[in-house]
């Protein structure tokens, strides 16, 4: 109601966040594991006093660098673009009630910029020791931005006993911060390792293979042991809503959910493949990089179970998907469009009445359905409903679709969204 709606054709906004955020979350993952492998690959070079280990170690942390700190620090940006334009009445609410926790990630995001160039630009011509201090404050600073966003995104879907912008700790130390944490930071030592795979398998020198391929598997298969676990633990710090929403309320989480199931032993397996068996180097490439595609599908999974569960809120229980807060929903009393900012029309006519209802369309649904696209296409979901039944789900919306927020306005209003789904949207 305080914006304008950023219209995309085809898609939704559900969709337009999600292939930049899930991008963004997969490198963001290992731009945090990846800290521990590298300090603890090149403290094995060095026991070892092995200079192909310690080569590779060089090699994979300009890869490192290029993969989190450039196109990672993009998509990030890529994010903060999105959802300003999707919906920034969520983004202000983020931004005012945890102003500080932004400036403590932000801290920690520069100190990992400083320590990831000085432990690349030294590798080789620091104090061994001294290098490796380095290397342990990138992943200091690396877990501690975890540390600082996990809990913005974890109050977004269980805000607890957030009253307001005031109540900070309240909104930050959420019921599922802690599980959440520990979900993501074995996630993070996963995809650490499966990226350790992806570019160890292509060391020429036999010995050093096997000692890094062995290496980067226990990085897979440790973490991935504790992986159920906390992915238990997150489950039940969900309060009962949300609980009912990821485990039973719409079928097209159940996909994801059972997705992250399934690949979470094949990850474990794959990655003690490495450590058991000796395979050979074109055999291993192409299992480390089936392994990285598991991974990417086990993080995206997680993440879209995560968003979804939030139905029909953007902040449970304070914002609704649309950008309406409960405290406007509840002081809407009649007409919507004489409240709305961005309507051209305020009243609803017998001449008007698509185009309120176009209005009504872009103001209440569009940041969650699309048209003839890949996501929650408006058109399939009304299916043949006439302009009576579709105002009969409206006035029903929110109570016998708990996932989808009430339809606010009058009855005027709600004939007038029902002939513009059923009259022009239904028809293109």
């Amino acid at each position: 109601m305080e914006y304008p709606v950023w219209q995309v054709p085809y898609a939704n906004s559900g969709l337009l966040i999600a292939i930049i955020a899930v991008v963004h979350v997969f490198v963001a993952h290992f731009a945090v594991g990846g800290g521990l492998f590298l300090v603890l690959a090149e403290r094995l070079g060095l026991r070892r006093d092995s200079r192909p280990i310690l080569d590779y170690v060089r090699g994979h942390t300009k890869f490192f660098l290029l993969l989190t700190m450039v196109f990672g620090a993009l998509t990030g940006v890529g994010i903060w673009f999105i959802i300003s334009l999707v919906n920034p009445g969520a983004t202000s609410v983020l931004v005012h009630s945890f102003v500080f926790a932004w400036a403590a990630e932000w801290t920690f995001f520069l100190g990992e910029i400083v320590a990831l160039l000085v432990y690349h630009y030294t590798f080789g011509r620091m104090n061994p020791r001294d290098h490796q201090r380095v290397g342990w404050l990138y992943a200091a600073f690396a877990w501690l931005s975890l540390f600082a966003i996990n809990g913005i995104l974890c109050f977004m879907l269980t805000p607890g006993t957030w009253s307001g912008p005031a109540d900070f700790w309240a909104g930050f130390f959420n019921p599922t911060f802690w599980p959440s944490l520990a979900l993501r930071t074995c996630l993070a030592l996963i995809l650490a390792g499966l990226f350790g795979l992806l570019t160890a398998t292509r060391i020429a020198d036999a010995d050093a293979r096997r000692a890094l391929e062995a290496f980067c598997s226990k990085f897979v298969a440790v973490p991935s042991l504790a992986l159920p676990l906390t992915a238990w633990w997150y489950l039940e710090a969900l309060p009962e809503p949300q609980l009912a929403m990821v485990l039973r309320q719409t079928a097209d989480i159940a996909p994801f959910a059972k997705t992250f199931l399934f690949v979470m032993p094949l990850v474990f397996l794959g990655g003690m493949a490495f450590c058991r068996l000796r395979l050979p180097s074109s055999i291993a490439r192409v299992l480390a990089v089936f392994l990285l595609v598991l991974g990417f599908a086990q993080i995206a999974s997680f993440e879209w179970v995560r968003e979804a569960g939030r139905r029909p809120w953007v902040i449970h229980g304070h914002m609704y998907s649309s950008g309406i807060t409960v405290v406007q929903a509840n002081s809407l009393q009649g007409s919507f469009l004489q409240a709305a900012k961005w309507s051209a029309h305020k009243t609803v006519t017998e001449d008007n009445a698509l185009e309120a209802g176009r209005e009504l369309y872009v103001l209440q649904c569009k940041s969650c359905h699309g048209l003839r696209g890949p996501m929650l296409d408006i058109a399939r979901r009304a299916g043949l409903m006439p302009v009576l039944g579709l105002e009969t789900q409206l006035a029903g919306q929110g109570k016998l679709r708990p996932y989808m927020p009430p339809f606010l306005g009058d009855a005027a209003e709600r004939t007038a969204l029902s002939r513009y789904i059923t009259e022009v949207l239904r028809a293109r």
